[in-house]
């Protein structure tokens, strides 16, 4: 029985797909992180430090290493006022910038007893454009923000020597400020050449799980966030993992969570076919079965077609890798246990689900087996970690103990128990499991 995927779908998904096509078309992206050339100082003073200090972000909490940021001072009557110089890299014209992010580490008061404002320079207009300031600071606790520059990008970059300036002052000589780290993330583009069409091969023969290193594969307590619905993604929510879907969330938006330190997951549905996909008209009807209860416009998938399906999920995750994605969260692996519309068997799913594992992990991407409970001491050593849903309310959560046993994580979603229900089994078991909301937006509530 499936009790999952309760998915964000918005009205009018040919819009949604023609916006996702023109996101998936030939272009390459190159992004560069930026560290200030040089820092310069126009009203008030500043603790001299060498401007490599904002290139490394080591602050947090409280501390307090002088040697280790820039000061910020604003003497008797004297507001703070400064920018740092950015250098584009050669070869970056500004032309081309898809995506400008700042991310700063900053410590100083709250707010609401003095405002500090970061900016950027518009070259054409002569003019500073806000970018945010200390809002949801502890005053005297290192914080880390990310800004998003709005467009036109070309506009920020001196026409000669691709020189970008971002402006921090205060509002008033209350009090001084520190920045530990501040970054420029550039997103740049350049055409090339178009992906060859794919040909249909044989059904792929089982190969063993490859040992690809440089993985990334997450911790036994890992915080995570999974959010399809309410988009755009809240990049505020405090978790070492974000699950998105890869279809509704370009590169930038995986670059902005890698900015603040997070790692990204791309959902997708493996077992099914969603009419409302991009790449929907790929699919010959001969692979398509009855439909997903509940889900119009889905059917199951013919897995032991692997000629057919596998270029096609392999193509979605060269999608998943080309847009920066750590891993993958493939649903719908379980559909020999529904009324799929074929005969398929336990084995059928085995070989589908290791294909699958095989071909994230030769992109170098992470995967989980996303429920599938009765193969779960089969497929522990193939997956590198579990993503399961309300095991707690259908009390099948033991089933999910080889992968703790093999030191790999196990995250739960419950939707309709409350925390005092399942949180002290759950982090006695040491799950990482959230209360969500069945539309699955930016609300969670995590055990731990």
């Amino acid at each position: 029985m499936t009790r999952h995927r309760i998915r964000h779908r918005r009205i009018g998904l040919l819009v949604l797909a023609a916006a996702t096509l023109a996101l998936v078309r030939p272009v390459s992206a190159l992004v560069s992180t930026l560290s200030p050339a040089s820092y310069t100082t126009t009203g008030g003073s500043d603790g001299g430090q060498p401007v490599g200090n904002l290139a490394v972000r080591d602050q947090s909490g409280t501390q307090n290493d002088f040697n280790k940021y820039v000061e910020f001072t604003t003497p008797a009557g004297v507001n703070y006022q400064g920018y740092r110089s950015y250098l584009l890299p050669s070869g970056v014209a500004a032309s081309s910038i898809r995506v400008l992010l700042l991310t700063a580490n900053f410590m100083g008061p709250a707010k609401v007893d003095q405002a500090w404002t970061w900016s950027i320079y518009n070259w054409t207009t002569g003019s500073w454009i806000r970018l945010g300031d200390n809002m949801r600071v502890r005053s005297w606790v290192w914080r880390r923000f990310v800004f998003r520059v709005p467009r036109p990008f070309a506009d920020y970059a001196e026409p000669g020597t691709g020189e970008i300036r971002i402006r921090l002052e205060s509002n008033s000589d209350v009090d001084d400020a520190d920045l530990d780290y501040e970054a420029l993330m550039v997103i740049s583009s350049a055409a090339r050449a178009a992906t060859p069409t794919r040909t249909p091969t044989p059904a792929p023969t089982p190969t063993p799980t490859v040992n690809a290193s440089g993985i990334w594969r997450p911790a036994l307590n890992t915080s995570w966030q999974i959010q399809f619905g309410g988009l755009p993604v809240d990049q505020t929510v405090e978790a070492q993992m974000y699950d998105i879907d890869l279809f509704d969330n370009d590169a930038s938006i995986v670059a902005a969570l890698h900015a603040q330190g997070r790692k990204v997951v791309c959902y997708l549905s493996a077992g099914s076919w969603e009419n409302w996909r991009p790449d929907a008209g790929q699919f010959p009807a001969a692979v398509l079965g009855s439909d997903l209860e509940g889900w119009p416009g889905e059917k199951w998938l013919d897995i032991r077609q692997l000629g057919v399906l596998g270029p096609l999920m392999e193509a979605r995750l060269d999608q998943c890798k080309a847009k920066g994605f750590d891993g993958v969260d493939p649903d719908n692996v379980d559909g020999y246990t529904n009324n799929s519309g074929f005969p398929l068997s336990a084995q059928d799913q085995l070989a589908y689900n290791r294909f699958l594992a095989n071909a994230a992990h030769a992109r170098g991407l992470s995967i989980g087996l996303k429920n599938d409970l009765a193969q779960v001491n089969e497929l522990v050593a193939d997956f590198d970690w579990q993503l399961n849903e309300q095991c707690f309310q259908y009390n099948e959560c033991n089933a999910l103990m080889p992968f703790i046993t093999a030191g790999k994580p196990v995250f739960n979603l419950e939707y309709n128990l409350a925390t005092s229900q399942f949180c002290a089994q759950a982090n006695a078991l040491n799950f990482n499991s959230l209360k969500k909301r069945l539309a699955l937006d930016a609300y969670r509530v995590p055990c731990r």
